[in-house]
Formats: C-alpha cells, sequence, structure tokens
C-alpha cells in the first residue's frame, strides 16, 4: 500500500486545504447505508463552508465526508445531516439530469494537477448521477463515465456512497497529488456548502482554487481496454409522398451490429474505434421554428463524439465561427443519421500538453462519394491558460477539398483582484476551399480561401460580471467541419451585469444590467444591432424569479425572407418581455415569458411556457409551447411550437419517456418514445419508436421506425 513520504508532501500547496487520502485493502459495499466499519481507513473531513448565500459563514446543516482508495477505485461517502428531513427535496430520478433543483452533493477530480482540467460526479438523495467533464470554460454534461452511487434518506438526514473505477477516468500516473473539492446543495434555501474557496465568484468546477487530494500514486487503470459490442434491429415503414429522384427503400426490417473499441495506452491516453457506428437510440432534437435568415445550431448527443470532446474545444467557441463541431459528420441538414463506415479516435496529455486526432469515414448517400474526414487538436498549458492549434481536413458534403488551420490562446485568472476571475482569449483560423468540378456552378460552393479571427475578455464575478468581443469572419471563410451561419461580417459584443444581494427575507439577489450587439460587413457597413435592457430580474432563495427587460434591433435585410413576408431594406424593433420563473422543488415549476412590440414593418405578441409537473417523482409530465403572433403589411403569421414529454421514472437506471412536437409551420407531429435501461453503466438496453403523422389533412401516418439496440461493453 503506497505511503505519503515526508518529502512528498513539500509538493503541496499549503495555502490550500489538503486531504491525505485513506488506503484501504478491503473495498466497501456501496448501497447508500454507511457503515464506520467499512470505512474506517478513510480521511474524515467533518464540515464545510458556506459559498452561497452568506459565504464564509457556517452550514445551516452539518456534513461528514470519507475518501478512501484502493488501486482499483475511489471511494468517497457522505453523511448529509438534515435536521428537517422532511424538507429534503428530491424529485430528479432521471441518469445526467440537472440535479440543481434537488438536494444534492458532488465532488471534482483534477488529475494532472493543471488546475483547469477535470471530472465532475454528483448525486441527489434519490440516488440519481449526473457527471460531466470540464475544461477551462467548456462542460460537455453528456459524457457518461462508468462509476457507481447510491444514497437513502434517514430520519437524520441522508447519506451517499460513491466508487469511481479508475479505468473510468485519465490521470498521471506518477502524479501524487489530485486536485479536488466538493460540495453540497441544499435547495430550499439555495445554499451550497463547499470544502475549498467558498466564495461566490467560484463554482466547484473552479480547479484553480481547488484543494488537494494527497497520496494517490499507486492507483492503477487495470489493462484499459473497453469492447462494446451492440446491435440494432430497425424496421421502416415509409408512407410519405416520395419526391421525384427519391430512391430511398420505403419498406424494409435491417439488423446491424456495430462496435466500439476503448483502448488506454496509458492511463492518460485513450484510443477509440468505432466500425458501422448506429446512432439511431440517441434523443431527438428539440423543434424550433427559425425565425432569423441563419441557421440554427443544435447540441451534439452522441456517446462516441462525446468522448474526450472538449479537447477539441477551440477558444471556448460554440456558435458561428466554430472550426470544428462534430454534428457536422454523419448527420444531414436535418440532423437524420448518415452512415459511418468506421471512425478512429486518439486522445490524451502528457506533461503540459494535450492533443486530439479524429478520423471517420463516411459511407456513400445520395450519390455522393465515400468521404474521409480528420480533425487534430493540440495545447499547452501555461497556469491556467493554454496554448493551442487546430487542423481539420475534409468536406462531409463532399462538394470538394475542405482544410482549415487554426491557433488560440486562452487566458484564465482564478485570482484577480484579491480572489476574483478574470478570462481572455484570441484567436484565428483559416479555410482553405476547392470545390469539385461537378459543383463548380453551384452558388453554395465557395473557393479559396478565408480568413476568420477574434478576441474576448471576460470578467465573471458575482457582485459585477461584464464582457468585450469582436469576432471577424471573411465571406469565403468556411470551416466544412465546423459551424458557420454568417460569414462576410465583423460581430462586436459587449455586455454588464450588477447584482446585489440585500440582507432580505424576501429577495435573495436584484439583478440589473445592458448587453448590445453590432454587426457589420467587412467593409464597417452596419447590418445589424441589438440592445437588450435588463431593468430588473428579482430572485428568491426559493428559486422563483421575475425579469423585466427592454429590446431595442436594426436590421438590414439584403435579400428577402424566405418564410416571413419580409422585404430587403432597413427595420427597426422595439419590444418589451416579462419572464416568470417558478422554483422547480414544487410540484408545479417552470417559465412563463410574454412579450410584445415592433417587428420589422409590423408587429409581434409572443408567449411561451416551458413548464414541468411532477405528480410524484416516478411520474412528471412537462409542456414546452410557443406563439408568436407576427402582423405584417403583407401578411399575418401565427407561428406555433408545442412539445409535450411525459416521463416514467421506475428507477435512476430505468426509464420510460416519450416526446410528442408539433408545429404549425409544416403541419406534422413527431412521436418519440424511448425506453432505456442502464443494466450497469456501459451496458444498456433501448426500445425506441419514431412515429410521424401529417396533420395538414385529418391525421394520418407517415414515418414509422421503431428498434431494439443492445450495447454490452466488456472491460479488461
Amino acid at each position: 500500500m503506497p505511503g505519503l513520504a515526508a518529502d512528498e508532501m513539500q509538493d503541496v500547496d499549503a495555502a490550500r486545504p489538503t486531504i491525505k487520502i485513506g488506503w484501504t485493502k478491503k473495498a466497501p459495499t456501496i448501497d447508500g447505508h454507511f457503515s464506520p466499519e467499512e470505512w474506517s481507513d478513510a480521511a474524515h473531513v467533518d464540515g464545510l463552508t458556506q459559498a452561497r448565500p452568506d459565504p464564509g459563514v457556517a452550514p445551516t446543516q452539518r456534513t461528514e465526508v470519507w475518501i478512501m482508495t484502493d488501486e482499483d477505485h475511489l471511494y468517497v461517502a457522505a453523511r448529509l445531516w438534515d435536521t428537517n428531513p422532511e424538507e429534503i427535496v428530491r424529485h430528479v430520478m432521471l441518469r445526467d439530469a440537472d440535479l440543481r433543483k434537488d438536494d444534492r452533493f458532488g465532488f471534482t477530480l483534477d488529475p494532472f494537477l493543471d488546475r483547469q482540467n477535470g471530472y465532475f460526479f454528483q448525486v441527489n438523495a434519490n440516488g440519481s448521477r449526473r457527471d460531466f467533464l470540464f475544461e477551462g470554460g467548456g462542460f460537455e454534461p453528456s459524457w457518461d463515465g462508468r462509476w457507481y452511487a447510491q444514497a437513502s434518506v434517514d430520519d437524520e438526514g441522508w447519506i451517499v456512497e460513491f466508487a469511481i473505477p479508475y479505468a473510468t477516468i485519465s490521470f498521471d500516473p506518477e502524479g501524487n497529488v489530485w486536485g479536488f473539492n466538493m460540495a453540497r446543495g441544499i435547495r430550499r434555501r439555495s445554499e451550497i456548502d463547499r470544502w475549498a474557496d467558498p466564495v461566490l465568484e467560484r463554482f466547484l468546477t473552479s480547479m484553480g482554487r481547488a484543494g488537494n487530494l494527497v497520496g494517490m500514486k499507486g492507483v492503477s487503470q487495470g489493462v484499459g481496454l473497453q469492447v462494446a459490442p451492440s446491435g440494432t434491429l430497425r424496421r421502416v415503414d415509409d408512407v410519405n409522398q416520395i419526391e421525384e429522384g427519391d430512391d430511398r427503400e420505403r419498406h424494409y426490417t435491417r439488423a446491424d451490429p456495430s462496435l466500439d473499441v476503448f483502448y488506454k495506452v496509458t492511463p492518460s491516453i485513450t484510443t477509440a474505434l468505432t466500425v458501422n457506428t448506429d446512432f439511431g437510440e440517441s434523443e431527438v432534437d428539440a423543434r424550433r421554428v427559425n425565425l432569423t435568415r441563419f441557421s440554427l445550431r443544435f447540441p451534439e448527443k452522441r456517446d462516441f463524439f462525446l468522448q474526450d470532446t472538449l479537447i477539441f474545444n477551440f477558444a471556448n467557441l460554440n456558435r458561428n465561427g466554430q472550426p470544428f463541431f462534430s454534428r457536422k459528420i454523419g448527420l444531414n441538414s436535418v440532423g437524420e443519421p448518415e452512415g459511418i463506415t468506421a471512425g478512429g479516435k486518439i486522445t490524451g496529455r502528457t506533461g503540459r500538453f494535450k492533443f486530439g486526432i479524429l478520423d471517420v469515414v463516411l459511407d456513400k448517400h445520395d450519390q455522393v462519394d465515400a468521404e474521409n474526414v480528420l480533425v487534430a487538436r493540440g495545447a499547452m498549458n501555461i497556469g491556467e491558460s493554454t496554448l493551442g492549434a487546430i487542423v481539420t481536413n475534409g468536406d462531409p458534403s463532399a462538394m470538394g477539398t475542405n482544410t482549415l488551420i487554426g491557433a488560440d490562446y486562452n487566458y484564465r485568472n482564478t485570482n484577480f483582484m484579491a480572489g476574483q476571475s478574470l478570462y481572455a482569449s484570441a484567436w484565428v483560423q483559416n479555410s482553405f476551399s476547392n470545390p469539385d468540378r461537378a459543383f463548380e456552378d453551384d452558388d453554395s460552393a465557395i473557393t479559396g480561401s478565408g480568413l476568420s479571427y477574434g478576441a474576448k475578455v471576460e470578467f465573471p464575478n458575482d457582485k459585477y460580471r461584464w464582457l468585450v468581443s469582436v469576432e471577424v469572419l471573411d465571406g469565403d471563410f468556411n470551416p466544412a467541419l465546423g459551424f458557420a451561419n454568417r460569414v462576410g461580417i465583423r460581430d462586436y459584443n459587449a455586455g454588464f451585469r450588477r447584482r446585489w444581494r440585500p440582507n432580505s427575507s424576501v429577495l435573495l439577489t436584484v439583478d440589473t444590467g445592458i448587453a448590445g450587439r453590432l454587426v457589420t460587413g467587412t467593409s464597417s457597413e452596419v447590418k445589424s444591432g441589438l440592445v437588450s435592457w435588463t431593468v430588473a430580474d428579482l430572485a428568491n432563495s426559493v428559486g422563483d424569479a421575475v425579469r423585466f427587460r427592454y429590446l431595442h434591433l436594426f436590421e438590414f435585410v439584403e435579400t428577402d425572407f424566405s418564410n416571413l413576408s419580409i422585404s430587403n431594406g432597413r427595420y427597426h424593433s422595439d419590444e418589451g418581455d416579462i419572464r416568470f420563473t417558478l422554483s422547480k422543488n414544487r410540484r408545479l415549476g417552470g417559465e412563463i415569458a410574454v412579450g410584445a412590440g415592433t417587428f420589422f414593418d409590423g408587429s409581434r405578441t409572443r408567449a411561451s411556457a416551458d413548464l414541468i409537473y411532477r405528480f410524484s417523482r416516478f411520474v412528471q409530465t412537462s409542456v414546452v409551447y410557443r406563439v408568436d403572433d407576427i402582423r405584417l403589411p403583407d401578411g399575418d403569421e401565427l407561428i406555433q411550437v408545442l412539445g409535450v414529454r411525459l416521463s416514467l421514472l421506475f428507477t435512476p437506471n430505468l426509464s420510460w419517456i416519450t416526446l410528442v412536437q408539433y408545429d404549425n409551420n409544416t403541419d406534422s407531429i413527431d412521436v418519440n418514445s424511448r425506453l432505456r435501461w442502464i443494466i450497469e453503466d456501459g451496458r444498456e438496453f433501448f426500445l425506441v419508436v419514431n412515429q410521424g403523422l401529417d396533420s395538414s389533412d385529418g391525421l394520418s401516418a407517415g414515418r414509422t421506425a421503431p428498434l431494439v439496440k443492445l450495447q454490452w461493453t466488456f472491460r479488461f
């Protein structure tokens, strides 16, 4: 059993809280029922400190934590005392759901001690688990690691126990000190108690001021090999009207095997291979109607691309100008899956450096030849900051050749001006495009090189928060593997927010702020502008809030809208809105918003509701509704989008969720019903039914596509 020599302690920053971890020869039973004998080898922490709402003072409830390890697992147990256990909030029963609406306990690990990156693990009083990756200012909540946790509630509070296999995470095998922090949330009073760095300005994932976990040298990943075969059986019956030239098969039954292999070459370097990849069980996108002239961006939800995805993060860009956006691979323009023959990836960290290489071979489809696409990313840590580069090659549309190169610098300082945070970034990228002869006359084809560059400075603190940024995208900038929905522009942004925390039993926070955006052409001609003034945003400790806002918009429309009766010209619009937030720790929670004002050369009244009702923690239903009543000189438009979700949550690992979506723009209804059984992490069963319905003339079936999928991971 590794010990902790005196000279090893010399590398530990004395200003940070430190835990000397206990080593054990006998693994505890992870059942949510704390046994002192099983945890007798653990390090013991008695007490956290309030970070919110009263930073630095004693918590309203006591917390005890035990931490120990063997060669294969990290073990954490917490006894969360509560003088009023009947008031513990525990609504959520779903894997990876947002647990901030519940009482919860979690911790963060920084295995490379780079004070930037790490893993987040959290559990609520029901035993529902949440995990994600974080790196710098980026998060990937869709990451699912393999780990175990159980919780129980008794008449003295609640208990949670964790076991994290070291095979699940990457780490430096020679590192004896890991970054570590932990926190408890008490929902009924919006209280957060933290072990290290209990301040308003930072969060549990702010590893720059986290504590130390000492004595970690000697842990092992094992062989580090995971083999995950899966099989999908699907039936498709499509009775939609066949368009001319559409030769796709309309009725078929098909069985598709696939294989994912993950191998840790070292504990800090992971290789991944996927063959005949199928993503049919992935959650469907939320339906939206686009009222702008620019394409919408939807999030990635496919596991293969989510593995170590933050290594490919470039300058924290997640909107226009992003050089790599994995949804460009294996999905068409409307989000439908297209075949991937095979894909490979290697990601890792060594010393101050981190890197990732992704290579994917796409199937031939729609008279488009098979295409190979490649992304390579590398970065170097400089304290809390990073300096990096990215290269992409290939065009998923197979319209020609495309290459992009870029470089970025990301500055982070979490001890700026007596413990506050300051972030800054700067980036440049250049794309090179050459369409094939068959597409030379295509108006959408881009030829030549295009430059994009920008910079941002952000002061993201509690009392004062501000940012300024500028981004330039040439008209020929074409990130074929990225996301760019508006080029040929200069994009300027600025914002400021002031927050007060009154000593009041009614109000927790009072915010006011202003933000602005100006978009010009590359020759400085004004194209659009926005001023958003948050007059007041008031919130109480329970989670209720109300916001009053005024918006002024300017738009120069160069080409007519395709979906609205708006002609080219210059327009000014003014709008006011009110948003009410109902705390989600009640049975009924969510948001309701209403707004009205001018809209181009007409007017618009809009309303939206995003509500959830919990019959119990096992049965929940939610409704998302948005209506835009647009009045224009050349015609009126009433646009409605509706989504209804029914969630049957049998256990935290067994759920059946049905989502029905409708919009009157297409007069279609889509039903997605998804049964997910997590037998254990990496071993899952899915039963999914997708049903399309046409409501334009009565109600008739369109495309019906049920599937069954089983994935079974073998670990060595």
